[in-house]
C-alpha cells in the first residue's frame, strides 16, 4: 500500500506545483472580499489595489451586489515598424445577502485600494406582517 500512497503524493505535488506556475503567468484568482455584520449594517470590503474608481462598477440585483472590475491597456509602438498590443481583463464577484438591498440607502466608498460598501439592515422598503391571534 505504501508505493501507491507515495505515487498519489507525487501526483498531488505535481498538480499543485503546475497550478502555482500557471497562476504566476495567468492570474486565475479573483479579488479578496470580506463581509462583516454589525448591529445596523452589513459591510462589504473588497481589496482592489492598483485599480481606479472608474474601472469599478457596482450593480444591485435584488439581494445581490455585483462588483465588476475591468482592466484594459493599449500599447502602441511607432518606431521603425508599427505594432499594437492590447490587454483586457475582467474580474467579478457577486455577494448575496439574506434580504433585498435598498439602492438609495446603500453607500460605497473607495480609499487606498479598498472598496467599502455599507448596506443598512434597517431597510425602509422592507415590510413585515403582523400575526393576528
Amino acid at each position: 500500500m505504501r508505493p501507491l500512497r507515495d505515487f498519489m503524493g507525487r501526483m498531488d505535488n505535481l498538480f499543485n506545483q503546475s497550478f502555482k506556475q500557471i497562476n504566476n503567468h495567468i492570474p486565475l484568482r479573483s479579488f479578496w472580499v470580506d463581509v462583516n455584520e454589525t448591529d445596523t449594517a452589513i459591510i462589504i470590503e473588497a481589496s482592489l489595489q492598483g485599480y481606479k474608481p472608474e474601472q469599478i462598477q457596482l450593480e444591485i440585483i435584488d439581494n445581490k451586489i455585483r462588483i465588476d472590475v475591468v482592466e484594459s491597456n493599449i500599447i502602441e509602438n511607432n518606431r521603425a515598424s508599427y505594432s499594437k498590443k492590447q490587454y483586457f481583463q475582467q474580474k467579478e464577484r457577486i455577494i448575496t445577502l439574506p434580504f433585498t438591498i435598498p439602492e438609495e440607502e446603500t453607500k460605497a466608498s473607495f480609499k487606498n485600494g479598498i472598496l467599502k460598501i455599507t448596506v443598512p439592515k434597517d431597510n425602509s422598503k422592507r415590510k413585515f406582517l403582523s400575526i393576528d391571534e
